[in-house]
């Protein structure tokens, strides 16, 4: 069995540390009267925690019934100081004091005067009696809570429940100061009477006392001593005292929340009364909407466009077109479809040489030519092969090139290169002086079908590529009309044009056609349009009055296009109201500083105007603002 003696100003962290650093799993812990662990509930149990993760068997050795009641409602085993034999300490201590023997030689021993020792010189140290009210006081409090009904709350002495507004402040510290004496007397029964402290304390000292341990103490006047304890912050309480601090200050949150809501409320109404003057004073604003009298007029107006013009022009009713066209060419590679029996025949190109005589000699049509494989061509048509030179009676050979054809169609005759003779001369000395020789193969024979273009595979062609371009010229000249024109769409026109194509019956497996497509319309401008009938209407009307353009209705006849003259004639028929003329800036100067009953009397006494509408703003506003600037005026037509 291991036993610590814990110093009263102990921390918890050095406890911890020395039931690590204790051999065995039973340890007997003396805890002195007003030791620091005693000074919150979270200590005992902080060390409650560690002893069960360490497996140790913890035994608490205490000399008050306030301690050892509190140690055991945490769960520690708890013994009486008083009921545990001297004997036994220090016989089971001896090995803890053997190995503690270095640490204490280092304790400093002070002789200040070698007199006798009296009685009266020594001088033991004292407990504050403030620092044991107060330990008692938390460990009242900690038992206290055990005894309360759950969610109940001690009162204090320094904040008071709000319900409580109307008790005046004396009776709220007299009503607390009973709760307090109230509490106490609820501890009586597990609070001892309170012993002499002195004597505890050298009770205490008795057993922590090492054996051949010499202290000489140094002889002080009593009133010379001086006892000065610092609060010691624990570092494992932080959590624990901010919930505490939280509960202790909610009532004092509550009140000063209350006072800033009683002061936002007040600002907010201040605010809200300067913010209305200013709008009273300043924000004021009138929206009045005149319907004027009007009358309808329609009339025929014919308009030409002409290419030649680049302005309106009033007095023949002209207006500028132009024309817009757009072109784009595609090509696209297609199957051939047809197919046809050929029996086609190689030919090709050969050099015939006359080495035989001066004088130029004649071969006749079809005259064959044997290759050196025995394949028989023929030329065409009649040649002369001009005389061979004579030099220094040397035969200089002269030559002509003939194309020739094989005698039989077929893959057989296409043959690379060779040297030829002619089998007519065969026999005869010009056998040997006429010949001849090709530089290339003959080529193009062959027997069978072979794909050729029909008639079909070019019209379904056509058809296809030119659908395919069609939409993409028809995009493309949409992209190009500027937003001001507008087409005429009887004058749009589309032609294709077929660049290149292959002949029908042409010898291929495949054929590329290309074509052109050609967009073209006449576009004017509308607004060229309107401008036109404005000009008319304001010419028909009398004076006072003005068209309403947003009531013009124009009916398009079918435009007649000539194309001699690049004119288009446009049948228009043309219906639009005229209303009388407001003045709004008189208007403005009659309705300043009027109340709206003035105003609704004024406006509807005046033979030009059919109806009106007024609206001021803000809601509280009954007048019209004498800033004209802040009266905004109207004019507009019923349908």
């Amino acid at each position: 069995m291991k036993n610590i003696y814990l110093e009263q100003d102990e921390e918890i962290i050095s406890v911890i540390d020395k039931l690590i650093n204790s051999k065995g799993d039973s340890v007997n812990l003396f805890i002195p009267l007003g030791a620091q662990i005693w000074q919150s509930s979270i200590n005992l149990k902080l060390l409650k925690r560690e002893a069960d993760n360490l497996e140790k068997e913890v035994n608490l050795i205490v000399s008050d019934d306030l301690g050892a009641e509190m140690a055991e409602k945490i769960g520690f085993s708890v013994k009486k100081e008083a009921d545990f034999p001297v004997e036994t300490i220090g016989e089971e201590d001896n090995e803890e004091l053997d190995e503690d023997e270095d640490e204490d030689k280092e304790l400093e021993i002070v002789e200040v005067e070698e007199e006798p020792i009296q009685e009266s010189e020594v001088e033991v140290e004292e407990v504050p009696e403030e620092v044991l009210e107060e330990e008692n006081r938390d460990m009242i409090d900690f038992l206290v809570d055990e005894l309360k009904p759950e969610g109940k709350v001690a009162s204090t002495a320094l904040f008071f429940k709000k319900e409580d507004k109307k008790e005046n402040k004396e009776e709220k510290i007299i009503s607390t100061i009973a709760n307090s004496e109230e509490s106490r007397k609820r501890m009586a029964d597990i609070i001892n009477p309170r012993k002499n402290v002195q004597s505890s304390f050298l009770e205490r000292n008795f057993f922590k006392r090492k054996p051949e341990q010499k202290i000489i103490k140094k002889t002080v006047k009593k009133e010379e001593i001086k006892i000065s304890q610092k609060p010691k912050q624990d570092v494992f309480l932080n959590n624990e005292n901010e919930r505490i601090e939280d509960h202790i200050s909610e009532e004092y949150i509550s009140t000063k929340s209350f006072k800033w809501a009683k002061f936002l409320i007040i600002f907010i109404i201040i605010a809200f009364l300067i913010a209305s003057l200013v709008g009273y004073l300043v924000l004021p604003k009138a929206e009045v909407v005149v319907y004027p009298k009007y009358e309808n007029m329609d009339f025929d107006l014919s308009v030409v466009g002409s290419k030649e013009i680049s302005q309106v022009d009033i007095s023949l009713n002209k207006i500028p077109i132009q024309e817009i066209e757009v072109s784009k060419t595609a090509s696209k590679e297609f199957e051939s479809t047809g197919e046809k029996q050929l029996n086609e025949k190689a030919k090709g190109f050969v050099t015939v040489y006359n080495g035989y005589s001066s004088s130029p000699q004649v071969l006749v049509a079809t005259t064959r030519f044997e290759s050196s494989n025995g394949k028989i061509f023929r030329i065409s048509d009649k040649i002369t092969i001009p005389g061979a030179e004579i030099s220094e009676g040397k035969i200089i050979a002269s030559s002509i090139e003939v194309e020739i054809f094989a005698d039989e169609p077929g893959e057989s005759y296409n043959i690379d290169a060779s040297d030829f003779t002619i089998p007519g001369f065969k026999g005869s000395s010009k056998y040997a002086g006429f010949y001849a020789q090709s530089k290339s193969p003959m080529t193009g024979g062959s027997t069978g079908k072979i794909k050729v273009v029909s008639s079909e595979d070019l019209e379904n062609a056509e058809k296809s590529l030119s659908e395919e371009i069609k939409n993409e010229v028809m995009q493309a000249f949409e992209d190009q009309i500027p937003t001001d024109l507008k087409m005429i769409d009887s004058s749009l026109t589309e032609d294709i044009v077929i660049i290149s194509t292959v002949k029908e019956e042409a010898k291929t497996d495949t054929f590329t056609l290309e074509i052109k497509a050609v967009v073209k319309a006449l576009l004017f401008k509308e607004k060229d349009i309107k401008n036109l009938i404005d000009l008319n209407v304001i010419s028909m009307i009398p004076e006072g009055k003005e068209p309403i353009s947003k009531t013009q209705k124009i009916e398009w006849g079918e435009p007649v296009i000539d194309d001699e003259n690049d004119e288009i004639l446009f049948d228009l028929k043309v219906e639009e109201n005229v209303a009388w003329k407001i003045d709004t800036i008189s208007l403005k100067e009659e309705l300043a500083g009027l109340d709206e009953i003035e105003v609704r009397k004024y406006l509807s006494n005046q033979i030009k105007i059919q109806e009106s509408k007024v609206s001021f703003w803000p809601f509280w506003v009954n007048h019209i603002p004498k800033q004209k600037e802040k009266i905004n005026i109207t004019i507009d037509c019923k349908d």
